[in-house]
């Protein structure tokens, strides 16, 4: 393990009656009859005070080893890709991967491929046995050939799971409107043991019905942010970025009822991204609720993410910012591989003071090796309230050296790293990945200077 260079963003619980309220994390304070953004505005800055009952948790015994969930075998070809998790109210963790029989190729390059998952009872010690969760038939066409690159979420309150993933046998680059790539939807009400299926494609396309170029799409695979603020009906607002053709680069969806319907963040003309970069995102909210986008480019040159923030106050999305400084941004040699994004509430242990750390996930290079976590400090709004901030700041920390790829992660109710990630490990070919899990804790990626504060 080796320290690098970058810092963070997310929200502390304000306990007391805020927390409380059933409307929401800080619940309806201006009384407008909504749990929105002004809410959040009102009182985000008691955010960045404390005291003793806000102390971190002793996390120094939180890290493990890296475990296999997922082991691909070379002979036969039997192959693991791309990583997501979830964690269950109760505490289980639901990992989950694509199952690619014969090759490591992509819906339109393979065939009969599935979506598959594990569940962990023990905090990530030991995994059950696998459950199909998107179960593909190579023998027949359309939507039910074949199914990957999952994103995934689980309700903090109700516990319900939500899967969206590319189906069918049409692969992304040759996608149009006629015959395009497929999207599918899969929920779990019972903890990721049994799920139901839609396919949903028109849904998707028809959001952009009045934008013909976005003529092939699919959900970036990993994590689904769920908001900490608004709350429409029953369920906290979702948002997930989606890959679009080349021209039109990444776009983010939003939804309300937990993914029966979508929205485009911005309207459906909306291009956070510039031709010809964009391409897999992840997203994140900000501490003020407004909405963070990072993304990798298809450009390999630029060698570092492209950051975009979507405003609530104005109802846009910013001017794109490249961070691609080898010494102080989230900085991938010759690489393009798609990470993860997320925002906790930390301690800063120099002196004590509470604020939110940005963790980004990628693998270093040069190419696809040495999986890495930047992470950067958000002391206070003026840290994250222009893309352009998330172009410098970083710090790094590198989990492997091996060849190594997509990887994800979320924040654990102990206030530990959840971390998931495709690696070569034990495997001669550079590019047959295994899956492998550990639990991290902020004081192990930052090197003491910063500690979980739940």
């Amino acid at each position: 393990m080796k320290i690098c260079l970058q810092s963070s963003v997310l929200l502390l619980a304000v306990s007391l009656s805020l927390a409380a309220n059933a409307q929401g994390l800080y619940g309806d304070v201006n009384g407008d009859g909504e749990v929105n953004i002004v809410d959040v505005n009102e009182v985000v800055n008691v955010i960045f005070g404390t005291d003793d009952s806000m102390l971190p948790p002793d996390d120094s015994e939180a890290d493990t080893i890296p475990v296999t969930i997922y082991d691909t075998t070379l002979s036969p070809r039997h192959y693991y890709r791309i990583p997501a998790i979830v964690q269950l109210p109760a505490g289980n963790l639901l990992a989950i991967a694509d199952d690619r029989h014969n090759s490591d190729y992509d819906i339109g390059g393979n065939r009969g491929l599935d979506v598959v998952g594990r569940i962990s009872g023990d905090r990530g010690k030991t995994w059950g046995e696998t459950i199909m969760i998107a179960n593909g038939n190579a023998r027949r066409e359309g939507f039910v050939n074949s199914h990957g690159d999952a994103a995934a979420v689980a309700d903090r309150q109700t516990g319900r799971v939500l899967v969206m993933c590319a189906s069918g046998s049409q692969g992304f680059l040759n996608s149009t409107l006629a015959n395009p790539i497929r999207v599918g939807r899969y929920i779990s009400d019972d903890g990721g043991l049994t799920w139901s299926e839609a396919d949903v494609t028109s849904e998707i396309y028809g959001i952009f019905a009045d934008c013909p170029e976005v003529n092939s799409l699919f959900f970036s695979s990993g994590r689904i942010c769920q908001s900490r603020y608004i709350k429409r009906g029953d369920y906290y607002r979702i948002y997930s970025a989606i890959d679009a053709p080349n021209g039109v680069g990444c776009l983010v969806l939003y939804s309300d009822d937990f993914g029966l319907s979508w929205h485009a963040l911005g309207g459906p003309a909306a291009r956070p991204t510039v031709e010809p970069w964009g391409d897999e995102s992840k997203i994140e909210e900000l501490p003020d609720g407004n909405i963070l986008l990072s993304c990798r480019s298809k450009v390999t040159g630029t060698s570092g993410r492209l950051f975009n923030i979507y405003n609530y106050d104005t109802a846009s999305w910013g001017d794109m910012a490249v961070s691609n400084d080898p010494e102080s941004g989230t900085y991938s040699e010759d690489c393009s591989c798609n990470g993860e994004l997320l925002i906790v509430p930390v301690l800063r242990m120099s002196d004590g003071r509470s604020m939110h750390l940005a963790l980004q996930s990628v693998p270093r290079g040069k190419g696809r090796q040495r999986v890495s976590i930047y992470y950067k400090p958000l002391v206070d709004s003026s840290d994250y309230d222009e893309p352009s901030d998330f172009s410098m700041g970083w710090t790094c920390y590198q989990v492997t050296d091996n060849y190594s790829a997509y990887s994800t992660m979320i924040a654990l109710q102990d206030g530990a790293i959840a971390f998931f990630h495709e690696d070569c490990n034990d495997n001669q070919s550079t590019t047959a990945y295994d899956l492998l899990f550990q639990k991290l804790s902020i004081k192990t990626i930052t090197g003491g200077r910063y500690a979980p504060l739940k």
